[in-house]
């Protein structure tokens, strides 16, 4: 009996500890009070949540996530999502993974969308959601309230500085990714930036890595060693016809490794790739 007692005292200490966690910021939101028990999840236990998509959202640095109900005057009810991950970039990845191509976007945070009953958006390394899902909130309460989140993880949000490098010509809207891991089929090559484009009848993408010098060497020569390419690195520009991923072009500088694959042609769109570098 008594150590049921002990059981019991520790899961309440624990419960508190949680509690007593959950960021100030969103606690004082105007004309909304929190209702029930605040949810916790990390690493560890997040499939509790998401269990078919736990790993998925993991593969992009998530840290913890909180699911806490919300509460108007008028007894009307809110979920609110709030995903955070290790970086602005790596929270942009997941969330422009679930981002539909082509929907009408909202002035929520860094960028956000709303689709069946529920807003998504960006802010900073927030993925936010919340859901009217009853729906019971009118759609400008609903808004605002979404916009109060957001403004209370960051006053000014902006997408990841590296997707302004793309230059805008022939650029499809909102084809921006953060790859995580293993880009081009490269273990290690992880996290790059890609943007679509159509030009000349043609899809393609440019993609961009920053890391430290080593990093970026070791991965060219791992390329080299794939496409069997003999010869010293240097800092130049490179066209390979990759069995895999057909034509490409592949430029490396110190820190940097950039391209264009995808395209029958990478050569037509070296002014992309050249306007990519220097930006």
């Amino acid at each position: 009996m008594q150590i049921n007692k002990l059981i019991l005292a520790l899961i309440l200490l624990s419960s508190t500890v949680v509690a007593q966690d959950y960021p100030v910021k969103f606690t004082g939101i105007e004309g909304w009070t929190i209702e029930g028990e605040k949810q916790y999840y990390s690493q560890d236990n997040l499939y509790d949540y998401i269990n078919g998509a736990s790993d998925f959202y993991l593969g992009y640095d998530f840290q913890d996530l909180w699911v806490v109900d919300y509460k108007n005057e008028a007894e009307q009810m809110l979920t609110l999502e709030l995903y955070r991950h290790g970086n602005k970039l790596k929270a942009f990845g997941i969330y422009s993974e679930e981002r539909p191509q082509g929907v009408k976007l909202q002035a929520i945070g860094a960028q956000g969308f709303m689709e069946g009953g529920a807003v998504f958006f960006l802010a900073d390394d927030y993925y936010v959601k919340v859901y009217n899902s009853r729906p019971e909130v009118p759609a400008d309460e609903f808004v605002a309230f979404a916009k109060t989140i957001a403004n209370a993880i960051c006053s000014s949000c902006e997408l990841p500085a590296e997707f302004a490098l793309f230059p805008p010509k022939g650029k499809v809207d909102l084809s921006e990714r953060y790859m995580p891991e293993n880009f081009m089929g490269l273990t290690g090559f992880n996290g790059v930036c890609t943007v679509n484009y159509s030009m000349a009848g043609e899809g393609f993408r440019l993609f961009i890595y920053k890391g430290s010098d080593d990093k970026c060497q070791a991965i060219m020569n791992k390329y080299f060693e794939r496409m069997k390419y003999k010869k010293k690195l240097k800092a130049k520009t490179y066209d390979f016809n990759d069995p895999y991923l057909g034509k490409l072009r592949i430029t490396y500088q110190k820190g940097i490794i950039a391209g264009i694959i995808d395209s029958k042609a990478p050569m037509t769109h070296a002014e992309l790739l050249n306007a990519l570098l220097e930006n």
